[in-house]
């Protein structure tokens, strides 16, 4: 019978002979390893002491900003209070800006115009420097006065046997308003209701749509047909504007419903000119060369040829 070692490759011929040589030959004595090192170590001991002694094992406390060791959590932490780089920053995600207190922070948010509080008129897209001065703009601006009288309602209302309902587009409700009079063409009532209807309009559009040279103006007529972003000044809106086809009613109609969405546009005049007669959303060519109402001046187009 045979007792090998399979690690040496040799036999011996008694178990007593294989115990022997495992305890004697060097390939089978015990080993302590030290995988960081890539070292063994003949004890435990030794290799404790290798792990105490050997600079490879010493403890680091590490700045993983700065990428720098310090060999104490005292040294570590007096890193920490000195370095500028380690420095509390108040900082103005604003303005891109740091500083070195949160008193500086604070002026800089007091003191500089970026931060400067700003009192907005959605509708009019347009900003003011107090609350003052946007409530003023709010009692004075046509555009916000929405629940008062417009002249169309005036017109409307002036025939009180009339169910006349505000929110129907004003060709709508003068239809309405046709057959419930009996009005018929060249009747004299009827000629004198028309011509009034039409000033009504033109009141409204004035009262929508203000001068030429005033931007907020622009800047409604823009809203309406769909400009964006809106232009900075009454030129560039003027030349967003210049060529567009769109039934004057059909802006009329925009203002009194609040500004929503955006006023139906035309490829060229003859496509406008059909809308108009299919829909009867007239607005006479009354334009004087003196008037500088906005959408007079730029967008008014000649549908009849004849005058009605």
């Amino acid at each position: 019978m045979s007792f090998c070692c399979i690690l040496c490759d040799r036999s011996f011929n008694i178990k007593k002979a294989l115990q022997q040589h495992l305890r004697d030959s060097p390939a089978h004595a015990l080993s302590f390893n030290c995988d960081d090192c890539d070292r063994s170590f003949s004890s435990e001991e030794a290799l404790q002491q290798h792990l105490r002694d050997s600079p490879a094992h010493a403890p680091s406390f590490d700045c993983d900003d700065c990428d720098r060791s310090f060999n104490s959590e005292e040294a570590l932490q007096q890193h920490l209070q000195d370095s500028p780089a380690h420095a509390p920053s108040f900082d103005c995600n604003d303005c891109d800006r740091s500083f070195n207190s949160e008193e500086a922070l604070q002026q800089h948010l007091r003191d500089s115009p970026a931060h400067a509080p700003s009192f907005d008129c959605e509708t009019c897209d347009r900003h003011y420097g107090s609350e003052e001065a946007l409530q003023q703009h709010l009692r004075d601006s046509h555009v916000n006065q929405q629940d008062t009288e417009t002249p169309l309602d005036a017109f409307f209302r002036s025939f009180p046997m009339f169910d006349y309902d505000p929110s129907l587009s004003p060709a709508t409700s003068y239809a309405k308003l046709q057959r419930h009079e009996g009005w018929h063409r060249g009747n004299a009532a009827s000629e004198d209701a028309w011509d009034r209807y039409q000033g009504a309009l033109q009141n409204e559009l004035h009262m929508w749509y203000g001068a030429e040279s005033d931007l907020t103006a622009w800047h409604a007529l823009c809203r309406a047909i769909g400009v964006k972003p809106l232009p900075k000044t009454c030129e560039q809106c003027e030349q967003a504007v210049r060529k567009t086809q769109v039934n004057i009613v059909d802006l009329i109609e925009w203002g009194r419903s609040g500004s929503k969405g955006r006023v139906r546009t035309f490829r060229d005049v003859e496509e406008l000119r059909a809308y108009t007669k299919e829909t009867g959303k007239i607005f006479h060519n009354m334009f004087a060369k003196e008037s500088s109402n906005v959408v007079l001046r730029h967008l008014l187009r000649h549908i009849f040829r004849v005058s009605l």
